[in-house]
């Protein structure tokens, strides 16, 4: 028996164990890191990018991401119309990059850009499902807000809409 090639031949076997050991460690890390990559994280590398989302009733919000919040997008639909669009109501976004590097918590949300909307008067639009609430939002409470209804809303002066039921809102 040659001492050499028997030596030899037990490296390469170590070598090619080794390095498969190592292919299945880097695929086990990358599935892990792409799972832990949330819908916010690839939002934020959009920004300031054309996008295309849908909400969860079917509402279409085209146009340039401006901003991500931790729990709420704005998008410039063009024409001096802006939506304010809940993650949690999105169903479907494209085209979306890969992620952006996670920011820490601490971030405005929806709640703070429903208040600055309040603070500035704004005419705003809550589409809620199958409709819709047309008004100016004066006051934000921790689950819903309350809207002066505009006058073509017969008999109805104020409403108090639930946060969780707000698919977009758009405003100019």
């Amino acid at each position: 028996m040659e001492w050499d090639s028997l030596i030899a031949d037990l490296e390469s076997r170590f070598d090619a164990e080794r390095r498969a050991g190592i292919a299945a460690q880097s695929a086990d890390l990358a599935e892990a890191e792409i799972a832990s990559v949330r819908l916010v994280d690839r939002l934020r590398a959009a920004v300031g990018h054309q996008v295309h989302l849908l909400t969860t009733a079917g509402h279409r919000v085209d146009g340039r991401l401006m901003s991500v919040m931790e729990d709420a997008v704005i998008v410039d639909e063009g024409e001096a119309l802006q939506a304010l669009v809940p993650i949690a109501r999105l169903a479907a976004a494209h085209p979306l990059p890969g992620p952006a590097p996670s920011r820490g918590s601490g971030r405005a949300g929806l709640a703070a850009a429903l208040r600055a909307l309040a603070r500035q008067g704004a005419r705003v639009r809550l589409l809620l499902g199958m409709t819709e609430v047309t008004g100016r939002i004066v006051r934000v409470a921790a689950d819903h807000v309350d809207v002066v209804t505009d006058a073509e809303v017969v008999g109805v002066q104020r409403v108090s809409v639930a946060l969780s039921a707000v698919e977009a809102v758009r405003s100019r």
